[in-house]
């Protein structure tokens, strides 16, 4: 069922949550922003709901307990192995997101969850649209397995536009790689969560996003394997009302459940209470 969005409650964060850039009025209902407010309902708009989109920073203090993350293979870097320069080279793009500060599309490590140990790894759009890389594939199988060989929870924060064509088949390579990983996950019994952000497509979406124990999407995300636009030119079909809408998605069964950011983190926990 879709879980209803309660303004006034504000969720329990693991440490205060990072500024970002945001517009000055919310795109969803036009309302001008009080950031500090906004940051209190974890980005969401308290008038009309509107998520809005974090990066990999935000969602590590919104879900792990403060003072617990742990990142792992951050050093692991991406490079330039077909010499890509169109529209601009490749490795020119790489380097100045690393100079702004992002750390490749996927970060990984470990953390607490209200008190229990976790492995999280989180997509990062603003680094080339959250596109899996040999690096970031590389991090998330990493995660994967050794939360199998340990048998503590994984849980996975995805914001993706599919594989990373600068790299050609070695990227879509990640897909099957993060996939046998996300086997193993299963075939320990250790419990795997999904949760699925704004937006989540490609073979992102494909994969290793909506295979896990419990799919969990954000409102209105936009959730598929490719966007509604380049399928009606394809098909000339009329797409339905909200098509690959995380509400759309839940509604054929894609997803379990679509929930408020603000309520993610309780949910979480019980999950892992319930997982023990």
């Amino acid at each position: 069922m879709i879980a209803e969005t309660h303004h006034d409650e504000v969720a329990i964060q693991g440490g205060p949550l990072p500024e970002i850039l945001l517009p000055t009025n919310c795109p969803g209902c036009g309302i001008a922003l009080v950031m500090d407010n906004l940051r209190t309902h974890n980005y969401v708009c308290t008038e009309c709901g509107h998520h809005f989109r974090l990066g990999a920073d935000v969602w590590i203090s919104l879900i792990a307990d403060n003072g617990s993350w742990q990142e792992r293979w951050s050093d692991v870097r991406s490079h330039d192995l077909l010499d890509w320069t169109v529209p601009k080279p490749y490795q020119e793009t790489v380097e100045r997101l690393l100079e702004d500060g992002l750390n490749e599309a996927v970060r990984t490590g470990t953390c607490t969850l209200s008190g229990r140990p976790i492995w999280l790894a989180t997509f990062d759009f603003g680094f080339v649209g959250g596109t899996l890389s040999i690096v970031a594939g590389e991090r998330l199988a990493r995660g994967m397995e050794q939360a199998a060989a340990s048998g503590i929870p994984y849980i996975l924060v995805s914001a993706s536009g599919g594989a990373r064509m600068q790299e050609g088949v070695l990227a879509l390579m990640q897909l099957a790689k993060v996939n046998a990983a996300v086997g193993r996950l299963h075939s320990a019994r250790v419990p795997y969560f999904s949760i699925l952000t704004d937006p989540t497509f490609g073979g992102t979406a494909a994969s290793l996003a909506l295979v896990a124990d419990i799919n969990i999407a954000e409102p209105g995300a936009a959730i598929g394997f490719t966007g509604p636009r380049v399928i009606k030119q394809a098909t000339y079909a009329d797409l339905p009302p909200g098509f690959q809408s995380a509400e759309f998605q839940l509604a054929h069964g894609q997803v379990d459940m679509v929930l408020p950011r603000t309520e993610l983190r309780p949910l979480l926990a019980h999950l892992l209470e319930m997982y023990r």
